[in-house]
């Protein structure tokens, strides 16, 4: 798929082991992931493989290549051969091939730090340490509630959160050795490069057409809530007639479709689908509207910040108040915010509803939008302190982090 993919068994990884040894006296990082496709921790676990290769020896370990979506040329990528498979007696077994053959890397290639991304990474790398140090990363709620929890967060040398309130409820709720928060990065220069750049003939007709913008991204999943932005773009349509929303993301989207219909609203919406340079369409927006029920951590808002968009977000679980707040120094209420960075509102209530009825909640969402779309100087200035604020979630300050982690 990419040219110069340097991929190897474990085998042929060990033949070299000893020689690169002699070679380099770099501390040594092994990055795991079970694989790389789509999703957000396999992006990260690339990114951070490229950041760090110059000041240390850096490994990819990886479950299966089945899949293969992100470049991973000129990396050090190991296939384990080790892909999930079905029964409860088949995955314990494979849990065991899985720590026995990583165990025998991490000897073989005097690995200093272990970091893996993903709960069935995490397992099976807190239970193959040999004389590593064993990093967990958390990238979201869910993996508080998943099978092995505890064992990863009382046997992990450090558990790798996303956001501070992440890592402070993991410390409450299971005890941990040491834990940090490490964001996760932003190539700014190069998303502000893209932002720059044609964007597909086919939308410019949308895009192009009289009216405010409203954006948002995300595949389609019930946990960005993207049904509640449609009820309240509808709101939003009484006050600016030709006000249009874009959705970027990968999905068919076709429920939601069918409720914009019902709404009246389906010819002001645009459905991009995935996108190799969202960033272009998103730099054409007045407005960023995140409505998840909850985050790991929503890189959109800074993306969207970067893009010089003004954002409006719910104040879900993790993510928006230390993005768009300066959190924790500034106070935020559970209510409507207008924050340092962005206007944070409360999270939605109620189950998912495709009906076309709009409850108080998506009414007061769509006034805050409103009000935002009809102030030009606080769109402006959000839009100014937004980009400022999406320097500290930058490369630098990502590698910087990490760096000290390792070092200290």
């Amino acid at each position: 798929m990419f040219e110069k993919i340097h991929v190897q068994t474990i085998e042929m990884r060990a033949k070299h082991a000893r020689s690169i040894r002699v070679k380099s006296d770099k501390k040594r990082l092994l990055l795991i992931t079970p694989m790389l496709h789509q999703g957000g921790f396999e992006r990260i676990c690339v990114l951070t493989a490229r950041l760090l290769q110059d000041q240390y020896e850096v490994y990819l370990a990886v479950f299966s290549m089945q899949d293969l979506f992100y470049d991973v040329s000129g990396l050090r990528v190991i296939d384990l051969q080790v892909g999930s498979v079905k029964g409860g007696i088949g995955k314990i077994w494979n849990i065991y091939r899985r720590v026995k053959r990583l165990r025998k890397l991490k000897k073989e290639l005097h690995i200093d730090v272990s970091y893996s991304f993903g709960t069935t990474a995490n397992i099976a790398n807190v239970l193959s340490k040999y004389q590593d140090t064993t990093w967990a990363g958390i990238r979201g709620y869910s993996a508080l509630s998943d099978r092995g929890a505890t064992l990863i967060f009382r046997r992990a040398d450090c558990v790798i959160s996303c956001t501070k309130t992440m890592e402070s409820d993991i410390n409450r709720m299971f005890g941990t050795k040491k834990s940090a928060t490490l964001y996760n990065p932003c190539d700014l220069s190069q998303i502000r490069l893209l932002s720059e750049q044609k964007i597909e003939k086919g939308f410019e007709p949308f895009l192009n057409s009289k009216g405010p913008l409203i954006a948002s991204m995300g595949r389609e999943d019930d946990l960005k809530g993207f049904w509640h932005l449609i009820k309240s773009f509808a709101v939003v349509k009484r006050t600016f007639s030709d006000a249009k929303l874009m959705i970027i993301g990968d999905g068919d989207y076709t429920e939601y479709k069918e409720l914009a219909k019902k709404l009246g609203v389906l010819d002001s919406i645009l459905f991009t689908g995935v996108q190799k340079n969202p960033f272009a369409l998103l730099a054409k927006a007045d407005i960023y509207a995140l409505t998840s029920q909850s985050e790991g951590f929503p890189n959109a808002l800074i993306e969207a910040m970067a893009c010089k968009v003004a954002c409006v977000s719910v104040n879900c679980k993790t993510g928006p108040a230390e993005i768009l707040s300066d959190w924790p120094k500034e106070e935020v209420s559970n209510g409507y915010c207008q924050a340092c960075y962005g206007i944070l509102t409360p999270v939605f209530e109620g189950e998912k509803d495709l009906e076309p009825i709009i409850t108080q909640q998506e009414t007061q969402y769509a006034q805050e939008l409103t009000k935002l779309l009809e102030d030009s100087q606080k769109r402006a200035w959000y839009r100014d302190k937004g980009q400022e604020r999406a320097a500290d979630f930058g490369i630098d300050r990502y590698v910087e982090t990490i760096v000290n982690l390792i070092e200290g």
